[in-house]
């Protein structure tokens, strides 16, 4: 088992903010695809399926339906406990997640970070000055605005379209932004959640970013029921014409208001010989391969992601190709493996877990 293996990729559908940028990152065009909207693409997760006999990434769609002997999962070589995501999101809630040393019934710790593929929009922290007590009652005001109007479309007593068109003005006009902090970010910036209890969210701007926020994101694996507390939904209605429950109590019992912690100077990393980040749950590297390197010395698992270009990984006898926009996983036991360059101006994200 000591050898890299393709990930399998598992790719989320979200209906309200995905889009199709994952899927010509990695060049994929089935017509299984026409019209759906992938918000994210799980590169990694306790789930992942490894290709067993597929020796490069071109491979991988292909695999997507396939549930032979042609992959295993990833729990049958070691336990898993990151999850790595891709994300196309076109505005997504107002949400935080608990502090890693806070002990909750109802609550998982979320420890994440974010590096951004494209430029990107987001809110990040409460403003210094808000009245959080006005804060939490525009969000109610919201969401019980929001609940009457699901009735309404669910028992046909309004149409979906004048329903969205009604959310859309009442947000516009609470204006819940008026409460945090809204940034845009560059590309290649990263920003680190890790400490938790730090209010953000994904914003929308169609004109500055019509890809909307395309971030690759590390975090601790948690469900997002078990994890995600949400205040504000978007004014996002559903198809049929559900929304999401929030847990407005919950996120303001939790929310990090510390002036000095919702500052963005505060939460973004720099990279620093060839580390982008390093917190006490997991590490991520830049790798420029400008020629063959040898990796070792590293005993937990690592997941490599190819930024640009591509890659050739070699370990145990076994070589596997990877392009950009894809992933390869090596166990604990892959001790010692190479990386050759397969494009000029190949780039590799690798992430690996840090135990306590």
């Amino acid at each position: 088992m000591s050898r890299p293996y393709l990930i399998v990729p598992q790719l989320i559908k979200q209906p309200t903010w995905g889009g199709d940028y994952i899927l010509r990152l990695k060049k994929w065009n089935k017509k299984q695809y026409q019209g759906v909207k992938i918000g994210q693409s799980y590169e990694l997760s306790g789930s992942s399926r490894l290709a067993t006999y597929a020796s490069h990434s071109d491979d991988l769609q292909d695999m997507m339906d396939s549930n032979n002997d042609q992959c295993i999962l990833i729990s049958e070589i070691e336990p898993v406990n990151l999850l790595i995501k891709l994300n196309q999101a076109f505005g997504n809630s107002f949400q935080l997640h608990i502090k890693p040393n806070l002990h909750s019934a109802r609550w998982k710790p979320k420890p994440e970070s974010w590096y951004f593929l494209e430029d990107g929009l987001i809110t990040l922290g409460v403003c210094h000055d808000t009245d959080l007590g006005q804060y939490k009652n525009t969000c109610v005001e919201i969401d019980v605005f929001m609940n009457n109007l699901s009735k309404q479309v669910k028992n046909s007593e309004i149409s979906l379209m004048a329903a969205r068109q009604q959310a859309k003005n009442f947000v516009q006009k609470k204006n819940p932004w008026q409460f945090v902090n809204k940034y845009r970010v560059a590309k290649y910036n990263l920003i680190d959640l890790s400490i938790g209890g730090i209010h953000h969210s994904w914003e929308e701007d169609m004109v500055n970013n019509p890809n909307g926020n395309i971030v690759f994101e590390v975090q601790l694996e948690a469900g997002d029921d078990k994890a995600t507390i949400r205040a504000f939904d978007q004014g996002k209605i559903k198809d049929d014409g559900s929304i999401r429950k929030l847990n407005i109590d919950d996120y303001f019992n939790n929310l990090n208001n510390d002036p000095s912690h919702n500052d963005i100077s505060f939460l973004k990393r720099a990279k620093q010989n060839g580390n982008l980040l390093k917190t006490q749950y997991y590490t991520v590297d830049i790798i420029k391969i400008d020629s063959e390197i040898c990796v070792e010395g590293i005993k937990t698992y690592q997941h490599l992601y190819v930024r640009d270009g591509a890659v050739c990984v070699v370990g145990g006898n076994t070589s596997v190709v990877v392009k950009k926009g894809n992933s390869c996983f090596l166990p604990s036991s892959a001790t010692k493996y190479i990386i050759q360059k397969n494009e000029p101006k190949s780039v590799v994200l690798r992430t690996y877990p840090i135990y306590s």
